[in-house]
């Protein structure tokens, strides 16, 4: 799993720096163009040019990748609400709520990327199609270990999993994963194929899984052990 978020990383810092030698470079040299250009022309045609030299600033701002949560000087707070804001809401979930207790015992960098990449696998193996609406991470780190709490819902949401129903349902009735009112219907899981393909994750972690079959909601439970000396 640290290998996983290095990896992570590795590839963000190259798309960083292909963004700056390219695309960053090139509009960097328009603008300068167009500034010394826009000194020999007349009022109206200087403010047109300024105008366009506002949306290329505009544009290259939304080019820049946001820093990295790894960065040096980062505390583990840091990296930790960084990394799941970036990586974690509005990429595997629509909105994450995180509560981080890490004042007395803080996670070093090796925990920090095991916890990050806990909830990173967990959230894309239990539906590696969909979003679910809502999740809350907890975090509560002690001296003995440090425990992490992962707790999914569903709103509107299409399921990972189809609620147990105890009535057939009726012909004119579309089932749980249905994309649109034409488009095609999703196979969906049941609560147990659902945990038997969670299963190798949930092992590997040594999680804890609870799953509302009337809902679709779940939650993980994971105890991450620490080391009796520990390197900070």
């Amino acid at each position: 799993m640290f290998l996983m978020i290095a990896l992570q990383e590795r590839e963000s810092r190259a798309l960083t720096d292909a963004l700056h030698d390219g695309p960053m470079q090139e509009l960097t040299g328009i603008l300068l163009s167009l500034a010394s250009l826009r000194r020999n022309l007349t009022e109206d045609l200087a403010e047109r040019v300024t105008q366009i030299e506002t949306r290329l600033r505009d544009t290259a701002a939304t080019l820049h990748r946001p820093p990295s949560p790894f960065r040096p000087g980062s505390s583990p707070r840091q990296m930790l609400e960084l990394g799941l804001t970036q990586r974690v809401e509005g990429v595997l979930v629509e909105r994450l709520y995180i509560s981080l207790d890490l004042d007395s015992a803080p996670p070093v960098l090796g925990e920090v990327a095991v916890l990050l990449a806990a909830v990173q696998l967990l959230l894309q193996e239990s539906d590696p199609i969909h979003q679910a609406a809502r999740a809350l991470v907890s975090v509560r780190a002690r001296p003995e270990g440090i425990d992490l709490a992962l707790r999914v819902a569903y709103a509107d949401t299409v399921q990972p999993f189809a609620p147990d129903l105890t009535a057939e349902a009726d012909d004119q009735v579309r089932p749980a994963g249905a994309d649109d009112e034409d488009g095609p219907l999703a196979t969906r899981d049941n609560a147990a194929s659902w945990r038997e393909r969670l299963a190798p994750i949930a092992q590997l972690l040594g999680a804890e899984l609870r799953t509302d079959p009337a809902t679709g909601a779940w939650s993980a439970a994971v105890r991450l052990p620490r080391r009796g000396n520990r390197q900070r």
